[in-house]
């Protein structure tokens, strides 16, 4: 994707375009930048309607207008796909508010459970509630405990999305009060010796099935389907289990190979359903093949990623005053070759400014800065 948009920045940065072509070329730009996104994906073989197409329109409508007054803004100087996501993503950010979500909350409703139809809507409100930054933060509550507690969410919201009434309230509201429950639950959980000695034994048989996953290969289905055709193996109760591993274990070695994230949930699966009281565990965990596959988290930034996006982007044009007589030695240009690794000599030397001068101006303004940057990370790309 970003070898393409980088191309497409260029062109629309060109003197000699016209305004139509710069038009068609920024029309270009959007449509390859909403292709890798989360939210809004057409069923295969239907056209996006409904609420879908208007939050997909909304957004391009929103990055079109972005671009076109932001020709020559930083945002078309970014270079990583996760920086051109991150900024298309902080926009669909913007435009999931409550009213969107609880719109996506009632179409998947009005489709009949276990339908086609039903696990689009589903698929996309998960992604849409984790995308939208609406769930209640995390507080005191661990990483670990509070991924633990979304996941349990989202795949009670996935089971008992009709159990939701509209009547009496918002759809988010009836989200988070979910959400609280889980993370003291969770909570709860992180502290039982019991299910902690259940989870260690599920992680210690998947990391078993993975190993013999791992060492089933073709050849060896193929040989041994070979000794039981030629009747070189007698026992023919034998034959057919070990034919039946065989052929399980190379299927899911083909799933891994082509879906790490599904073929490993469904070992987990497997591994889970080993134990004897696999139904009752995954009452107490929260874990389903369902919510592996439908709500799978998102790597998020590092502080690195979001500090360089923000300097990057200036969103909030903070970062464009510069040291006196050198309008070229603005804060971005500064604070940017310094997140990319570079010294202070190196920066004093291709700017031509003492170190420092650089210095004092550059911690001098990131100190009274630093509240509205730390905000803007926390609420747009946290």
């Amino acid at each position: 994707m970003s070898k393409q948009i980088q191309h497409l920045v260029i062109k629309s940065k060109q003197d000699t375009i016209e305004n139509q072509q710069r038009y068609q070329v920024l029309a270009e730009l959007v449509e390859h930048i909403l292709r890798t996104r989360k939210v809004c994906r057409p069923r295969p073989g239907h056209p996006l309607s409904g609420i879908y197409l208007e939050i997909y329109q909304t957004v391009q409508e929103q990055l079109n207008h972005q671009l076109e007054e932001d020709i020559d803004s930083p945002y078309l100087q970014m270079t990583s796909e996760k920086e051109w996501a991150s900024w298309r993503d902080s926009l669909f950010k913007k435009v999931l508010d409550e009213s969107r979500l609880q719109q996506l909350a009632l179409e998947a409703q009005r489709h009949q459970p276990h339908s086609p139809e039903r696990f689009y809507a589903l698929t996309e409100l998960l992604n849409a509630i984790k995308l939208s930054g609406k769930l209640c933060y995390r507080g005191k509550f661990s990483p670990e405990v509070y991924d633990d507690a979304v996941n349990r969410t989202l795949y009670y919201v996935y089971q008992n999305l009709n159990h939701y009434n509209q009547a009496k309230g918002k759809f988010i509201a009836w989200v988070n009060y979910r959400l609280d429950k889980m993370l003291q639950k969770a909570q709860q959980d992180l502290n039982d010796p019991f299910i902690q000695a259940q989870s260690g034994k599920i992680v210690r048989i998947k990391y078993q099935l993975n190993a013999l996953i791992k060492s089933t290969k073709l050849d060896s289905v193929i040989f041994w389907i070979t000794l039981s055709i030629k009747g070189l193996i007698i026992d023919k109760t034998q034959i057919s289990n070990v034919t039946k591993i065989m052929m399980v274990l190379l299927l899911l070695s083909q799933l891994i190979a082509k879906d790490r994230t599904k073929g490993d949930s469904l070992v987990f699966e497997m591994a889970k359903a080993s134990l004897p009281f696999s139904s009752n565990f995954s009452e107490l965990t929260g874990e389903s093949m369902t919510i592996e596959t439908v709500a799978q988290p998102e790597t998020e930034l590092t502080l690195y990623d979001q500090l360089r996006y923000y300097f990057k982007a200036d969103p909030e044009k903070l970062l464009q005053k510069h040291i006196k007589n050198h309008p070229s030695a603005t804060l971005q240009v500064i604070g940017l070759a310094y997140l990319d690794g570079k010294k202070w000599q190196e920066i004093s030397d291709s700017l031509g400014i003492k170190i420092s001068s650089l210095n004092n101006f550059f911690q001098r303004n990131i100190r009274k800065l630093s509240p509205e940057i730390k905000r803007y990370i926390e609420e747009e790309l946290g």
